[in-house]
């Protein structure tokens, strides 16, 4: 693959365990799959896993008739991992939905379908995991659905750049993450950031047959990036941006 190009599949759940059953994925998962396999007791559980195992093959073959010609290994507590050292790989799921990603350099992903409301109070959220800056423009939202909205994109894009660095979510360094939004060769900002260590990503919305509002992100370490979305899900999907992130 191109440097800086990096291709995208989001299928529904659902879709991915039908055809990885059609498919006996018991004859493709790998020893590492497995051992991982047997350690998860709730059926729904080792369903998402192996559907979202079969929607990475699926990316990578680009035909159901070839996933078995893409084994992966699934180390623990780290991404998906391909027998090919040079892709790189990242997997998110959300209420129903899978997002996927493979890359010639380190790349995270992130989708994030809006079910419900969060449990929590939008303001403790944002205390959590947004600059102050962040949360100015969020207070200057009126309307409540736009502020989930708002919020949940750069959740999502904040998921995507740790996903990227090969991380769990960092809450002390989360507050301290800033998306800037880009316009041509543009950053948005008044934050005090090294743009030379940015991160960029993009962002897209799409909405799901029931009104619900879906976030998609990906992260790479390149400004200019080529995205080739595989999209399984049948969503209406536009574009949301192009950021660039950095600590604060």
């Amino acid at each position: 693959m191109a440097a800086g190009t990096v291709r995208l599949l989001v299928a529904t759940q659902s879709a991915m365990w039908s055809a990885a059953e059609r498919s006996l994925y018991a004859t493709w998962l790998t020893a590492s799959e497995n051992d991982r396999l047997a350690q998860m007791q709730s059926p729904a559980r080792r369903e998402e896993f192996i559907a979202c195992r079969y929607a990475l093959r699926l990316l990578l073959a680009g035909h159901p008739e070839q996933i078995t010609q893409w084994p992966l290994e699934a180390p623990a507590g780290q991404a998906p991992q391909s027998v090919r050292s040079d892709l790189h790989l990242s997997l998110s799921h959300s209420h129903g939905y899978i997002a996927c990603a493979v890359a010639s350099q380190p790349v995270g992903v992130d989708i994030e379908a809006l079910a419900r409301k969060p449990r929590s109070a939008l303001h403790e959220l944002a205390e959590l995991a947004c600059t102050p800056q962040e949360r100015e423009q969020l207070n200057a939202i009126a309307d409540e659905q736009q502020r989930h909205l708002q919020f949940m994109q750069w959740w999502s894009l904040k998921e995507a750049w740790f996903k990227r660095a090969g991380t769990g979510v960092d809450f002390a360094l989360l507050p301290r993450l800033e998306c800037r939004k880009q316009s041509g060769d543009l950053v948005q900002s008044s934050l005090e950031c090294d743009s030379s260590n940015a991160e960029h990503a993009r962002s897209w919305l799409a909405k799901t047959p029931s009104e619900q509002s879906v976030v998609l992100s990906v992260c790479l370490p390149v400004q200019v990036m080529v995205c080739e979305l595989r999209d399984e899900a049948r969503l209406d999907w536009s574009d949301a941006g192009a950021f660039a992130l950095a600590l604060a």
